[in-house]
C-alpha cells in the first residue's frame, strides 16, 4: 500500500511539473531547457526528462540549435499548437437570417479555417453533417464549442448558463454523438468576453445585443472573467420596467432607438461599466446612441462617469474570440 501511495504521488508530481513546462512553453512559444529552468525553477535534469517525453508525445517540437552565453549549442523547443484543435460553431443573425459560422483553431487561438452557412433553424441537428466532416478532415479536434442565442433550442441555451441538468443532457447528447467534449455558451457571453479581449484597456466591459423584434440580451465581463450572477443568470435587461412586460425591442426605428438609450442608461446606473459594446445592425443608422444618452444625463459628474459606447454589427468576430478563450481554458 505504501509503495502504491509513493507511485501515485510521484505520478502527480510528474504531471504537475509537465503542466508547468507546457504552460510556460505555451507562453514563451520557443525556449531552451536552460530558459525553462530559469522560468519554472525546476531542475535542468527534470526539464530535460519532461521535454523528451513531451517531444515523443507530440506536444512539443524540437527546433534549431542555438548558442547560450557560454557558447555551447542548445536545442530550442517549440510548443506544438497543432497538437490539439478546437472546432467553434457560432450562431448569429444577420440581415434577418440565421447563420452558423464554423472555425478551426489551434492552441494559440490561430484560425486555420473559417466559413459560414445559412440555417433553416437554429438547432443542434443542423450541425451534425458539418461536424462529422470537420472531425474527419481534422482528426486533432479535441473539443467542440457551440455558441447560440439564449432563447434557442426550446430555451435550453438559457439553461446552459446555469449548467443545470437540462444543459448537461444537451452537452452529453452531443458528446455521445461525436465522442468529444462539447461546451455550450450563449452568444452574448462569448461576445462580451471577445469584446474585452479587443479592449484590454477597459477593466469592466458590458456587451448588449439590441435587435428590433427580439429580446435584448446583456452580459458583463470584469477583468477577463464573465459575471454570471446567481445560478448563472445576469443581465436580464428585458425585465427592466420600461419594456412593459413585453420584453422585446420595438420594430419602429425611433421607438427602438429611444428604448435602447434608456437601456444603456439603466445598465450604466446599475453597474457603470467602463465600456458598453452594443451589437446591432440597425441602431447605428440613427442619431449616435452615445450623444442621445449624454443628453439624458443631468449633471457634469454623470457625464464624466458615462461609459464609452461602441456600436458594431461584428458580433460573430467577438463570439469566436470569446469561445476560443473559453474552450482553451477548458482544454
Amino acid at each position: 500500500m505504501e509503495e502504491l501511495k509513493q507511485l501515485l504521488m510521484s505520478h502527480d508530481i510528474r504531471e504537475r511539473n509537465k503542466a508547468i513546462v507546457l504552460r510556460t512553453l505555451h507562453k514563451e512559444q520557443v525556449a531552451t531547457a536552460t530558459r525553462l529552468n530559469e522560468l519554472t525553477g525546476l531542475s535542468v535534469v527534470t526539464i530535460n526528462k519532461l521535454l523528451t517525453n513531451l517531444v515523443l508525445s507530440g506536444q512539443v517540437k524540437e527546433g534549431n540549435r542555438t548558442k547560450n552565453l557560454k557558447g555551447r549549442p542548445a536545442t530550442t523547443y517549440h510548443f506544438n499548437a497543432a497538437y490539439k484543435l478546437v472546432l467553434i460553431i457560432s450562431c448569429y443573425k444577420r440581415s434577418g437570417h440565421d447563420y452558423a459560422g464554423y472555425s478551426i483553431h489551434d492552441l494559440f487561438g490561430e484560425c486555420i479555417e473559417r466559413r459560414e452557412e445559412l440555417l433553416q433553424s437554429v438547432h443542434t441537428d443542423e450541425f451534425k453533417v458539418a461536424i462529422e466532416n470537420y472531425i474527419e478532415r481534422y482528426p486533432k479536434i479535441a473539443m467542440i464549442g457551440i455558441s447560440m442565442p439564449s432563447d434557442t433550442i426550446g430555451g435550453r441555451m438559457a439553461s446552459a448558463l446555469r449548467r443545470d441538468p437540462l444543459s448537461k443532457r444537451l452537452a452529453q447528447h452531443m458528446k455521445n454523438r461525436f465522442h468529444l467534449p462539447v461546451f455550450f455558451e450563449t452568444d452574448i457571453n462569448a461576445a462580451t468576453l471577445g469584446a474585452f479581449k479587443r479592449h484590454a484597456q477597459y477593466e469592466f466591459v458590458c456587451g448588449l445585443a439590441l435587435v428590433p423584434g427580439r429580446s435584448p440580451v446583456c452580459s458583463f465581463c470584469y477583468n477577463g472573467a464573465l459575471i454570471r450572477g446567481r445560478d448563472g443568470l445576469a443581465g436580464e435587461v428585458k425585465h427592466f420596467p420600461m419594456y412593459n412586460n413585453i420584453g422585446i425591442l420595438p420594430l419602429d426605428p425611433e421607438a427602438a432607438n429611444d428604448l435602447a438609450v434608456r437601456t444603456l442608461q439603466a445598465v450604466t446606473c446599475v453597474l457603470n461599466p467602463a465600456l458598453i459594446v452594443v451589437y446591432s445592425e440597425s441602431l447605428k443608422s440613427g442619431p449616435a446612441l452615445a450623444d442621445r444618452l449624454k443628453r439624458r444625463l443631468s449633471n457634469e459628474a454623470e457625464i464624466v462617469l458615462m461609459p464609452k459606447i461602441e456600436v458594431t454589427d461584428k458580433i460573430r468576430d467577438d463570439i469566436v474570440t470569446g469561445m476560443n478563450i473559453l474552450c482553451l481554458q477548458y482544454l
